[in-house]
C-alpha cells in the first residue's frame, strides 16, 4: 500500500484536532505521538529535555489510505524552510520559541487560504537543512547570524535567504542571493532627518550630541551629510545645557553618540530642562529605547522622537485580536520575538500565496504593514528601509506616527 509520510514541527495547542480546513499544515484528526523535539538535518527528531520551558511538539503523522495520499499530492503547498537555533538538544533558547510560535501563527492563518503552507523546522545548533531540501522550498527563512548564513549560502545554490534578524547580514545582500528583513540604523537615520525637516519651523536649532572625546563615527557623518542634503543647518555639541535659554524656538537635539552612559545623561540634561520650562526635543535611532540605565520617564519628559524598526501599538485594533488569540493558547501576552515571527512569516507567506514564489523585484514594489514591523524594501528588493516615528508623550503615552 502507499504510504504518505508528513513530518513537521508544531505546537499542539495549535493543532486543531478534527478540523480539516488546515490539515496540510495541520492534519486534523490525529493523535499526537508522546514526543516533543525539533528536526535536525538528518529528518531525526531530537528531544527538548527541559519541560518547564517546552512550548513546541514534534509531530509525526503516517497516512496509510492511498485516497489521502492522492489528496495531499494534488495539492501544491509553498514550502518553507524555517532555521532558527532553537538548542533542541539542551536548554531551548525562549526568544527563537517566541519567533517560531509567531511564524506558526502566521503559517497556520495564511493555510486557510486556496495555498497551505508546508513549513519544516531546522535547529541550527544541530544542524543544517540538506541541499536538496533547500532545492524544494519556496521560502528559506533563517539562519539569525552572519556566520551561518554564509555558511548556508552554498547549499542554497542561488535560492533567496531571508535574513531576519542580524544587522551584518545587510553587507551580504550587494553580492549574494540575501534579503535582510528588519531595517538597518542607516533607514533610522534618514527618516529622523526626514521627520525633523517636517517638524522644524523658525527660530528651532539643531545640535548633534555626541561626547568630547568621540571622533567622528559612521552614524554622525550619515547624519551630517543628510541634514546638508535636506539643507538643514545643525551644530556639533557634548553639552546640551549650553544651549538652555539661548534657543528662540525648539531645540532639537540629535543622538548621534555610539556611548550608552553619554546617551543617557544626555536625555536625563534634556528632560530636565523641559522640565525647567525651556522647549527641547530628543530625536534617536532605537538604540535608546534598549539603554539599561536610562529611565522611560526620562524619554517621556525629553519628548524623545524615535525611529524604531520594532513597535507594535498596543491600542491597534489588529494588534489588539492577535495578542487576544495568542493569550488564549499561550495564557501569556507576546512578546516582541513573537510579533517578529508573525510579520516576517505574514509578509513573505502572502506574496508565495499570491504568486507561488516571490522575486527582488516582486520586493520591491510591496509594501506591508505589519503589526509591530513594516516592509518597504529599496530598489533592489533586498533591503528593508521602512521605520517607526515614535513619540513619547510627556504623559507617558507614546503615539504611533505612520
Amino acid at each position: 500500500m502507499k504510504r504518505y509520510l508528513l513530518s513537521s514541527l508544531v505546537f499542539l495547542l495549535l493543532l486543531p484536532v478534527g478540523a480539516s480546513a488546515q490539515w496540510y499544515l495541520f492534519p486534523g484528526g490525529r493523535h499526537a505521538k508522546d514526543s516533543s523535539g525539533v528536526k535536525t538535518s538528518d529528518n531525526a527528531f531530537v528531544p527538548l529535555r527541559d519541560e518547564s520551558q517546552k512550548k513546541e511538539a514534534a509531530i509525526d503523522f503516517e497516512f496509510e489510505e492511498e485516497e489521502e495520499v492522492e489528496a495531499v499530492e494534488a495539492v501544491h503547498a509553498a514550502r518553507v524552510s524555517l532555521i532558527l537555533p532553537l538548542k533542541s538538544t539542551g536548554t531551548p533558547n525562549s526568544n527563537f520559541l517566541d519567533f517560531y510560535s509567531g511564524v506558526l501563527m502566521a503559517a497556520n492563518s495564511l493555510s486557510e487560504g486556496e495555498k497551505p503552507i508546508e513549513l519544516s523546522v531546522y535547529d541550527s545548533t544541530v544542524g543544517m537543512p540538506s541541499i536538496s531540501e533547500l532545492e524544494q522550498s519556496d521560502l528559506i527563512i533563517g539562519p539569525v547570524n552572519f556566520d551561518d548564513v554564509q555558511r548556508l549560502l552554498p547549499r542554497a545554490r542561488g535560492k533567496l535567504i531571508v535574513s531576519p534578524l542580524d544587522p551584518k547580514v545587510a553587507s551580504l545582500t550587494g553580492t549574494q542571493n540575501v534579503v535582510q528583513a528588519p531595517s538597518g540604523w542607516e533607514a533610522q537615520v534618514d527618516e529622523l532627518v526626514r521627520w525633523i525637516a517636517s517638524d522644524k519651523r523658525g527660530g528651532d536649532t539643531v545640535v548633534l550630541l555626541q561626547s568630547a572625546d568621540e571622533s567622528d563615527g559612521e552614524m554622525t557623518k550619515r547624519l551630517a551629510l543628510k541634514l546638508s542634503e535636506a539643507g538643514i543647518p545643525y551644530n556639533i555639541s557634548s553639552t546640551p545645557s549650553a544651549y538652555e535659554g539661548k534657543v528662540k524656538g525648539t531645540c532639537r537635539f540629535v543622538i548621534s553618540s555610539e556611548k550608552d552612559d553619554f546617551c543617557s545623561a544626555a536625555v536625563r540634561e534634556i528632560a530636565l530642562m523641559n522640565l525647567k520650562g525651556t522647549r527641547n526635543a530628543v530625536y534617536s535611532t532605537s538604540r535608546i529605547r534598549s539603554l539599561s540605565d536610562l529611565e522611560v520617564e526620562s524619554l517621556h519628559a525629553a519628548s524623545a522622537h524615535i525611529a524604531a524598526t520594532y513597535y507594535a501599538n498596543p491600542a491597534d485594533a489588529k494588534v489588539k485580536r492577535f495578542a487576544q488569540q495568542y493569550k488564549s493558547l499561550f495564557k501569556g501576552e507576546p512578546g516582541q520575538w513573537v510579533y517578529q515571527g508573525y510579520d516576517l512569516m505574514n509578509y513573505f507567506g502572502t506574496l508565495l500565496e499570491k504568486d507561488g514564489e516571490f522575486t527582488t523585484e516582486t520586493l520591491a514594489s510591496t509594501t506591508w504593514n505589519g503589526l509591530q514591523t513594516d516592509f518597504k524594501f529599496d530598489e533592489s528588493g533586498k533591503n528593508n528601509t521602512a521605520v517607526r516615528r515614535l513619540l513619547y508623550n510627556a504623559n507617558n503615552t507614546i503615539t504611533l506616527i505612520r
